[in-house]
């Protein structure tokens, strides 16, 4: 069976992320995703597997943060003064 694509919309309220970081997420290609006409979509899975990748000290096992998701530039196990 095949993986339903979601927007940006349905990810905001999987994960808290502004739909404003979704998009400039995509756009920059830090997050994958799909163009299609006007408008990106996304694969849930894709979007686990690249979370499961920002876990800081599991070399990419494991679920991101929720302050990292947030987008408030404070990750966990990083030193501010090396910012």
């Amino acid at each position: 069976m095949v993986e339903a694509l979601v927007d940006v919309q349905q990810l905001e309220r999987l994960y808290g992320n502004p739909r404003s970081w979704w998009y400039q997420a995509a756009e920059s290609g830090r997050v994958p995703s799909y163009r299609i006409g006007k408008y990106r979509k996304f694969r849930v899975s894709e979007i686990e597997a690249w979370l499961a990748g920002q876990r800081e000290g599991t070399h990419g096992q494991g679920e991101a943060s929720r302050k990292e998701l947030a987008g408030t530039g404070k990750r966990p196990g990083r030193n501010a003064s090396k910012r």
